[in-house]
């Protein structure tokens, strides 16, 4: 397949990475210090269980210049949304798909102000990656999976998910209830984030000690009681799955979000604690751990120093 990566930071690389090694035909849309080492130099995935090196790599800051693809990828942060949604137009033929594996709960909406709803697919993807340098994904290790939409079948989709086969660091499971899998993420995301973030902590010191584990669970609980009052069902025992998962983590995992505060870049802060909190307000759902990380973080949500 001819595979478009439209936001190749640390989720896009690292995916548009292993699909290059399964033999697919890759372009990596990317910008900056990240987009001249791509060219330069190729790509390095360092991680403990499969690292990757591609030497050469197609990257581009122009869409135009990849031309049709057969799927594009969406990996940028949720405030880029509908730029990227706008930017991607050369990337589109009547059977492209765009699978969006953005966080949050709002990516397919976005999207689908701008580009023909038959065409979306949403995601979701489980990993923890950062940009180490330029043109170096980092990854402590632990889970790498996407859950994708089946869409009934849709060969583009199959496609895709027959790649994991030839891909050790990337998982890709169909899923014919992509709502559900996308609100699934949504909670677990928005207690690691909220977690992370607001106690300056990785995953390990959070679920040793009492009372932050209590809020880890507190913050886990909030988002499954949102989900519940919006008309989502989720699986029972959800909540304990989740902390199992957490759990399951290498000690020093964090969310991208915390790695984000600390480089004083900005947060999807609005679309994760904060989308819990406003909608916890709208529907009369109490949500007191997701309001306080909310409103402690907001003043570092457009990134750089506050003081």
């Amino acid at each position: 397949m001819r595979i478009a990566i439209m936001g190749s930071g640390a989720v896009g690389a690292h995916v548009g990475a292993w699909l290059q090694a399964a033999g697919h035909e890759v372009g990596f849309v990317a910008r900056g210090a990240h987009l001249a080492a791509l060219r330069e130099q190729g790509l390095v995935i360092e991680h403990p269980q499969h690292p990757l090196v591609l030497p050469q790599v197609r990257a581009t800051d122009q869409p135009a210049d990849l031309g049709v693809a057969d799927l594009v990828v969406l990996a940028v942060k949720l405030w880029d949304t509908e730029a990227a949604a706008v930017q991607m137009a050369p990337l589109l033929g009547p059977a492209t798909r765009v699978l969006s594996l953005q966080n949050g709960i709002d990516s397919l909406d976005l999207l689908g102000r701008h580009l023909p709803p038959g065409q979306l697919r949403g995601g979701v993807i489980y990993v923890s990656t950062v940009i180490d340098r330029p043109g170096v994904i980092r990854s402590p290790g632990g889970m790498s999976l996407v859950v994708a939409d089946a869409a009934a079948g849709d060969p583009v989709m199959a496609d895709f998910a027959a790649s994991a086969a030839r891909m050790p660091g990337l998982a890709v499971k169909l899923s014919d209830d992509i709502r559900q899998a996308i609100w699934e993420k949504f909670v677990t995301l928005t207690a690691l984030s909220a977690a992370t973030s607001l106690l300056r902590a990785r995953m390990g010191a959070i679920l040793a000690h009492p009372e932050t584990r209590a809020l880890q669970r507190q913050l886990v609980d909030e988002a499954v009681a949102v989900a519940a009052a919006c008309g989502v069902v989720l699986r029972a025992g959800l909540a304990e799955e989740v902390m199992k998962k957490l759990a399951a983590m290498p000690p020093q995992f964090r969310s991208s979000m915390s790695e984000d505060l600390e480089r004083g870049r900005p947060l999807e802060l609005a679309w994760l604690s904060g989308r819990v909190h406003a909608l916890g307000q709208e529907r009369g759902v109490p949500t007191p751990a997701h309001t306080t990380a909310y409103r402690a973080l907001v003043l570092y949500s457009q990134g750089g120093a506050v003081g």
